[in-house]
């Protein structure tokens, strides 16, 4: 554990102070692995005002770890769903007392399982009422006239529109034949929508709806604002590069 800073009073002393006496009192701020870190907090000497979060580890268990996790992933190139092949090694490891079913437990991250139970039906929703092909025929109708890179920008914003509240392959099934018969109409080549719709469709950085900018959000303490300041950025130049490479091989 190296310290980084220590307060004395109202004094701040953030260079070597191994050489100074500690009072009652006096705030240290260390950093450090887990370990060391459970180590100082078991010192009748020092309060720790953090809470230590890491969990102990167990060498002797890594072997087990790592053919579970092998065999989850042997399970997935085998054809089995992703979902099934992960929770059975995640049960795996449960069962051989790899993790503690306590600790499997916490760290689920329960936000991020009700944000996504409560996305896929209104994924579903959109698509099974029509709401969405009836946007898509609207906004892609709309600028089917227009220059060809107004058109492909559309697609492009209309993918990523889509993927912010429905599955990436939902939006593709449902826009991929849409756009071909529009591309047609417009004298575009319909290959080159359908690709800009299958790209399009993981440009889903704006929201936290995204299974794995979901896992993010409760560890690192983001809020929508945050991935709407950093993600709109990302998102315009995903959109601006996919439409520019698509336009220059295609049109």
């Amino acid at each position: 554990v190296e310290p980084i800073v220590l307060l004395t009073g109202a004094e701040r002393q953030p260079a070597d102070f191994s050489d100074m006496p500690l009072s009652v009192g006096d705030v240290i701020v260390v950093h450090g692995s887990w370990e060391h870190l459970r180590h100082i907090s078991q010192d009748p000497s020092f309060a720790v005002f953090t809470p230590i979060e890491g969990e102990e580890t167990d060498p002797s268990k890594g072997i087990a770890a790592a053919l579970c996790f092998a065999g989850a992933v042997g399970l997935a190139i085998a054809g089995f769903p992703l979902s099934i092949s992960l929770m059975s090694g995640a049960v795996m490891r449960v069962l051989l007392r790899v993790l503690p079913i306590d600790a499997a437990y916490r760290a689920v991250d329960w936000r991020t399982v009700f944000l996504l139970a409560g996305l896929i039906p209104l994924g579903t929703a959109m698509d099974k009422s029509g709401a969405a092909a009836f946007v898509a025929n609207g906004l892609t109708s709309l600028f089917a006239g227009g220059p060809t890179v107004v058109l492909m920008l559309a697609v492009g914003l209309l993918a990523t529109l889509f993927s912010l509240f429905m599955s990436n392959v939902a939006a593709t099934v449902l826009l991929a034949p849409l756009v071909m018969i529009v591309g047609e109409e417009a004298g575009v080549d319909g290959r080159a929508l359908a690709l800009l719709v299958a790209v399009c469709a993981s440009n889903s950085f704006v929201l936290p709806t995204h299974q794995v900018n979901a896992l993010f959000m409760s560890p690192g303490g983001y809020r929508n604002a945050d991935y709407i300041r950093a993600g709109g950025i990302m998102s315009l130049l995903f959109l601006v590069i996919a439409v520019g490479t698509v336009w220059l091989l295609f049109v």
